[in-house]
């Protein structure tokens, strides 16, 4: 089996389905469409799933004879109302000691288990430290060589609705093409990016590459699956 040259990121926003194709090597973009699908709506701002498809047929196919490879996953970035945004505040007794990496992997654990415990109908897609707060005093990076008695960390998470996301993957599997991952377009327009020039396929394929150091994420393309302990200690490295 030949290795992958390229990666792929679509993103559906509300006036355009646009189609972005990276060289992986170079990580350079080499092809960007822009298709006006206004029509594709079944009323305000709601996809229509089924007119989608054949589009999206024929935009694969484009693609594919111009890299010469199958496309087997992509990456979505997706504008739409139903994102959900969930802030929640977790802490522990620190008695004192100082701060350390497994602190705050437990911490982020615990409160992505209280979220998938409460809201089984919602995709985590974005993990997003927001402030480390040490008693009283707070920061934007772990402060590893402090002590504190009591150690919180504030954390949003971003969401899809598990139907919605259901309906993304349904559309692709017919194309036999798999999802790597979910970003939502409103977490990307609200990141600030030092280039204002990129298109949001290239500023979002920056996100997924961790660009954001406050946002808890796993690289793709790893030969062996992580668990989330060992995902959440690539953020923290």
């Amino acid at each position: 089996m030949s290795e992958k040259k390229f990666d792929v990121y679509l993103e559906f926003n509300y006036l355009n389905l646009n189609f972005a194709v990276f060289n992986i090597a170079s990580n350079k973009l080499e092809y960007y469409k822009e298709l006006p699908y206004k029509n594709y709506f079944s009323n305000y701002k709601e996809l229509d799933f089924k007119k989608l498809d054949e589009i999206l047929e024929k935009n694969i196919r484009e693609i594919e004879k111009l890299t010469k490879e199958f496309i087997k996953d992509v990456y979505l970035l997706v504008e739409t109302p139903q994102s959900i945004t969930i802030n929640l505040s977790v802490n522990k007794n620190n008695e004192g000691n100082k701060v350390t990496k497994e602190d705050a992997t437990y911490l982020i654990q615990d409160a992505r288990q209280q979220i998938i415990k409460f809201n089984r109908d919602l995709k985590i897609l974005h993990i997003i430290v927001e402030k480390y707060i040490l008693d009283d005093s707070k920061y934007d990076l772990l402060q590893l060589d402090k002590t504190c008695n009591k150690f919180s960390i504030d954390i949003k998470f971003i969401c899809f609705p598990k139907n919605f996301v259901k309906s993304f993957e349904n559309l692709f599997s017919k194309q036999q093409i798999y999802i790597n991952q979910f970003v939502c377009m409103n977490y990307i327009n609200s990141f600030s990016f030092e280039d204002k020039n990129k298109n949001i396929c290239q500023k979002g394929k920056e996100i997924v590459e961790g660009l954001n150091k406050q946002e808890v994420v796993s690289i793709p393309r790893v030969p062996k699956k992580r668990g989330f302990f060992e995902k959440l200690f690539h953020f923290f490295k």
